[in-house]
């Protein structure tokens, strides 16, 4: 219909200037009044051809320099425009249509210095080139999409724009080019800090998340060069009249539990659940770099648990989901994850990872200690924002032998996460 209508307008605005021109011919006579006319009739009869000219037969292609990225690279675009007939285009305007996706740019490291600013990261993406192509039957354009933020992003739309020399008559199409690409979450080494903490009844040893214990015995063997002093079987030695050693069945490693908060918080930053993201894909690969036995969980809308496993496809899926996670769950997180602490393992370790902090997460944190063997929760917050309630809870989680890490600007604009489990 609107198609339809913009033809109808386009046949008008022709046919009227070829009226008001003959008419001046006509009426006025002379040499000047005909030589305007004829003068102007190679520009009538262009308009004319124009507004039959059908863009919608040109073949438009996008082609994207990469389909999976890291937040805060380049992502270069080609478009390239074909068309059989070399039909004279005076100018021809070509606009891509960015979504709402791609309005923010990812500064790295650098965006958390302003976390309660998240206006600084806005950014109007807008792409308009235009070209010259007159008979060309050929055009491209090259342009860089700088900076991306982490997200699963759509190319949807690509609008051409053309017209006469005067003004007068205007065609645009728009071609629905699908492109989608990925952007993973931008990640940093991690180096943890085991700390002791102390309880009335004294000072509780730290131990690493990623050690392996030789502590079973499952033999003896005879003696190899190299074996410890200490692992020599004095009993069978004697009995056997060869020195023997002890084996040992290695142990598993630790038990560990990672758990995202991607709850929606009105109160909190935008930057803050993007921080907790980061560090959450950064201690992953880390964990992983160690072989540790850990499981990945993300409580927000709906539940999405991902088992041990060491091979790269469970890797792929992992990143793939903290690629595209975003903060819109609507039940809250303290009772998400009271309804699942009645499923975990009891003397494991348990990780969250959370943007909010109140009372009846304290509460569900708590009872969680009481059945694990360590709980450490990551606070991200802004500094600005930290007020008395929230160092209130954090004083109580920690005498409830929860180890707080609380990563603000400071931490997040580090090179490097170092937090204390």
């Amino acid at each position: 219909m609107r198609q339809t209508f913009h033809f109808t307008a386009r046949i008008i605005i022709v046919s009227v200037l070829f009226l008001v021109l003959f008419s001046y011919a006509m009426f006025q006579g002379g040499f000047v009044s005909w030589f305007l006319f004829y003068s102007f009739l190679p520009f009538l009869i262009y308009m004319t051809a124009l507004t039959f000219y059908r863009l919608d037969k040109w073949k438009v292609t996008r082609h994207l320099s990469k389909r999976v990225a890291t937040a805060g690279e380049t992502v270069q675009v080609e478009v390239t425009i074909d068309r059989r007939f070399p039909f004279p285009i005076y100018y021809c305007v070509i606009e891509e249509y960015f979504p709402n996706s791609l309005m923010t740019e990812d500064h790295n490291i650098e965006k958390y210095r302003y976390m309660d600013e998240v206006l600084l990261n806005e950014e109007s993406r807008q792409v308009k080139k235009i070209a010259f192509p007159w008979f060309k039957r050929h055009i491209s354009y090259q342009y860089e999409l700088q900076r991306v933020p982490r997200g699963e992003h759509h190319l949807k739309a690509l609008r051409v724009k053309t017209g006469d020399f005067f003004g007068f008559i205007k065609k645009e199409y728009v071609y629905n080019l699908d492109h989608q690409f990925l952007v993973f979450p931008y990640q940093r080494p991690v180096r943890l800090t085991e700390k002791a903490y102390s309880f009335e009844q004294g000072a509780s040893p730290s131990f690493k998340l990623n050690e392996k214990n030789t502590t079973i015995v499952s033999g003896v063997r005879e003696y190899v060069p190299g074996d410890r002093f200490s692992w020599i079987d004095w009993k069978n030695t004697a009995k056997s009249n060869q020195m023997m050693t002890k084996e040992f069945e290695q142990e598993k490693s630790v038990d560990i539990l990672l758990v995202l908060n991607a709850v929606h918080c009105e109160k909190a930053s935008p930057l803050s659940f993007e921080g907790a993201v980061e560090f959450s894909a950064s201690l992953l690969e880390e964990m992983h770099k160690n072989s540790s036995q850990l499981a990945f969980m993300t409580l927000g809308d709906g539940k999405r648990y991902f088992p041990f496993q060491q091979d790269y496809k469970h890797k792929e899926m992992i990143n793939h989901h903290l690629a595209k996670i975003k903060a819109i769950g609507q039940t809250s997180f303290a009772k998400q994850l009271e309804r699942e602490r009645s499923q975990f393992p009891s003397g494991i370790v348990v990780l969250i990872v959370s943007h909010q902090l109140n009372p009846q997460l304290l509460e569900s944190l708590t009872r969680i200690a009481q059945k694990s063997k360590r709980v450490v929760f990551f606070y991200v917050r802004p500094q600005k924002q930290l007020d008395f309630q929230d160092r209130k809870l954090i004083k109580k989680l920690r005498n409830n032998r929860v180890v707080v890490n609380v990563m603000t600007e400071e931490e997040l604009t580090q090179r490097e996460f170092e937090v204390n489990t």
